[in-house]
């Protein structure tokens, strides 16, 4: 539909310039916004944009609150609170496709999979932030053992609860359009157990630098001015391809409940 796409186009403008000035995206990560608001509002209306545009808006805010609190650990991540086209990319590139695809596939219901994708991603970024911001203890999620607030594949009680908190927010925003209160209940699971893949991921392949000036690990490749040493995971595992499996662990896993 022209008129809807023409829409999706202003929208998508307005957005993403008013969260260039806010800073939550640098200019990569607003063209990449651009366009992907422009292919979610063109093909899916609002029944589709409602569900990402609360895990942006939300997520940017949390990622913004407490600042102050949260700059010590600034160091301990491989990227800032300004999301760049791949932080877009990888949180809502799924979403992206499966938009597509409902409108390539317009007989089977790709709807709880997307809500699926975006609760997962909604997790993970509410349990992190949230996490962050609580004094409770983190704990590894394969160990148990405390680990730092944080370090990959740290988790937390705050963290959980914030996380499917999250996830409830999604399924709560796509039961306005798919009342069915099964499906709220898939989504919510899709969004934990995604964002614990996530967590899974992040303490296992996701690579982890060791700063050679001062010993912390770090995300980053390079830390204190100097290149990092690479102490455990795969080098090109990095946070946004985390991401990028956790929002498909979410649409997957909401895809197997919903056969079941």
């Amino acid at each position: 539909m022209p008129d809807q796409f023409l829409i999706g186009i202003l929208f998508g403008f307005i957005v993403s310039l008013a969260s260039y000035y806010a800073r939550f995206l640098d200019l990569s990560g607003a063209v990449a916004t651009f366009i992907l608001a422009v292919i979610v509002f063109g093909i899916g209306g609002w029944p589709w944009t409602g569900p990402i545009m609360a895990f942006f808006v939300s997520s940017s805010l949390l990622s913004r609150y407490g600042r102050s609190r949260k700059r010590q650990f600034d160091a301990a991540f491989e990227k800032s609170s300004t999301r760049d086209w791949g932080q877009v990319a990888a949180n809502g590139g799924i979403a992206g496709v499966l938009v597509i695809v409902s409108a390539a596939f317009p007989v089977h219901d790709f709807y709880p999979l997307y809500l699926g994708a975006i609760a997962a991603v909604t997790a993970d970024t509410w349990g992190t932030e949230i996490g962050l911001l609580t004094k409770g203890k983190t704990v590894s999620i394969l160990t148990l053992r405390p680990v730092d607030k944080g370090t990959s594949g740290g988790v937390s009680e705050a963290g959980v609860i914030g996380g499917l908190s999250g996830a409830g927010l999604i399924a709560l925003l796509g039961s306005f359009w798919y009342p069915d209160f099964l499906t709220a209940i898939v989504v919510v699971a899709a969004g934990g157990i995604g964002s614990t893949a996530d967590s899974i991921l992040g303490a296992t392949l996701q690579a982890q630098y060791e700063c050679v000036v001062c010993g912390k690990g770090t995300e980053r490749r390079q830390h204190c001015a100097e290149p990092a040493r690479l102490a455990r995971g795969i080098a090109w595992v990095n946070n946004d391809v985390v991401n990028v499996v956790c929002a498909a662990a979410g649409a997957a896993v909401a895809w197997a409940l919903m056969i079941i």
